[in-house]
């Protein structure tokens, strides 16, 4: 575990040899009051076009959001992804790889979760198939009410499923769906493998990935102010992780 004090208040400075796996909500994108009030700059789809081509297509996504969500907010755009915490994995030949009986066990929580936060005004459910996520971003004080909820729901589930917590969400999801196993499968694969692995997020959901990253050898990076992360490297925004991109994608970066 690193803290404040032994990271490198930096990043790489090259991309050579590298494939990159980016976290979208509060690294890639600035946060919102929702997921569905974030807003993706104008450069930004051609800037990760540019990058996708010096990495001959080691480009990918790793997001708690759906890959449906993920290729409607980067439109045109169809890159490798990881959605839902490592719920949905799409490699580069375009083929999404699910767990369907898994994903029937989390909607057969639905309606429990739905009578348990009907009179909890501002917490918003988010049916994500092979997950489900509260959100309480605009009521952050009901934060223990919705984890005590989640953690009700799951203990009738089944030791095959958790909650995971995160930024003003907790999600309900299969334990062993993380976005560290995911990208490690991503790694066995053309384009990403015999490459380093640069992955940023900003989170704790990102933390078993920054585990198998380091692992793996290569890059961890964190995105903000936490004062313990197992990430290597940090950027204190994503305004300046923006930038960062922005370098290192120019033909000379």
């Amino acid at each position: 575990m690193h803290t404040i004090s032994d990271r490198k208040d930096t990043a790489p400075g090259s991309l050579v040899g590298h494939a990159l796996f980016l976290d979208i909500d509060g690294t890639l994108l600035d946060l919102a009051p929702s997921p569905e009030a974030v807003e993706v700059p104008d450069w930004m789809v051609a800037l990760l076009q540019r990058l996708e081509g010096r990495l001959d297509g080691a480009l990918a996504f790793v997001s708690g959001r759906t890959i449906a969500s993920i290729d409607e907010l980067f439109k045109p755009l169809l890159l490798p992804a990881v959605g839902v915490h490592g719920g949905e994995i799409r490699g580069a030949d375009g083929r999404i790889v699910v767990d369907e009986l898994l994903s029937e066990s989390v909607q057969s929580a639905l309606p429990l979760l739905r009578e348990a936060i009907a009179s909890m005004r501002g917490v918003q459910l988010e049916n994500k198939q092979r997950a489900i996520a509260l959100h309480y971003r605009s009521v952050p004080e009901r934060g223990r009410e919705v984890l005590k909820v989640a953690e009700m729901i799951v203990a009738g589930m089944g030791g095959e499923f958790s909650v995971l917590m995160g930024k003003c969400v907790v999600e309900i999801r299969p334990r062993q769906l993380t976005k560290g196993t995911a990208i490690d499968h991503l790694m066995r694969e053309a384009p990403f493998r015999t490459r380093t692995p640069i992955f940023a997020g900003d989170d704790c959901t990102d933390e078993d990935a920054f585990e198998v990253v380091n692992r793996l050898g290569g890059v961890s990076m964190h995105i903000g102010d936490s004062t313990s992360t197992r990430a290597k490297y940090r950027l204190k925004s994503p305004d300046q992780f923006r930038t960062w991109l922005q370098q290192v994608g120019t033909p000379d970066g």
